[in-house]
């Protein structure tokens, strides 16, 4: 299917109509000429970068302040094409996501309650290698969390942080409830995307073994 990128400037404001400001949409036939586009739009602005099929959409980028007082944003990755059925077997999608995380040294991305640091790898550290998560009973993937790190505001409950979701904070890290290999209670404070490592493997072990309850919160 034909491919093309397109920027907008200003999602802050309404669409663009006959004699009301608004915010407006660029086409552009190459990520290059999209990038460059973007790049000249104020950092002040609720601008974006994408990728469409002029159907679907894939947003690339956006500019988000990472805390109230900021009069300017930070580029941040929008999205995560691997989560889209539409768009996770397109190399354009791939190619374009990686450009742009270099090309604008994206530190963070858009998560549907949070901003989140990017993940350094998609594997676990070494030292979490051995480890799990200690889920509830009904293997909620967020149960073994006990603090949030909120930047600007400090260590907060998971209750507490879910309150803030629809402001999408800057979360760094977690605190949460683990196990080693051998079942014995361990600590963690480890990044959110090091979590979802976790919840997956903890997951893949719980469905091998579905009988064992040991090691569960009740």
């Amino acid at each position: 299917m034909p491919l093309s990128y397109y920027t907008i400037d200003d999602m802050s404001l309404p669409r663009k109509r006959l004699f009301r400001r608004g915010w407006t949409i660029q086409h552009f036939d190459t990520l290059e000429e999209a990038i460059c586009a973007y790049k000249e739009i104020p950092p002040s602005k609720d601008k974006r970068l994408g990728l469409t099929d002029s159907i679907h959409t894939l947003e690339l980028v956006r500019c988000v302040p990472l805390f109230s007082f900021d009069t300017a944003g930070e580029d941040i990755l929008a999205s995560d094409y691997r989560q889209y059925p539409l768009w996770a077997d397109l190399p354009e999608a791939k190619f374009a996501t990686q450009d742009c995380i270099k090309r604008f040294n994206l530190r963070y991305q858009f998560c549907s309650d949070a901003i989140m640091p990017l993940p350094r790898s998609n594997r676990l550290p070494k030292h979490l290698r051995d480890k799990y998560l200690w889920l509830s009973i009904n293997h909620d993937p967020d149960s073994a969390i006990r603090w949030v790190y909120i930047a600007g505001t400090g260590w907060v409950s998971l209750k507490e942080w879910k309150r803030r979701a629809s402001s999408h904070p800057l979360v760094l890290k977690f605190r949460a409830d683990g196990l080693t290999e051998r079942g014995d209670y361990c600590y963690l404070e480890i990044e959110p995307w090091e979590y979802d490592l976790l919840v997956r493997r903890t997951l893949e072990r719980l469905d091998q073994n579905t009988s064992t309850t040991g090691g569960r919160k009740k």
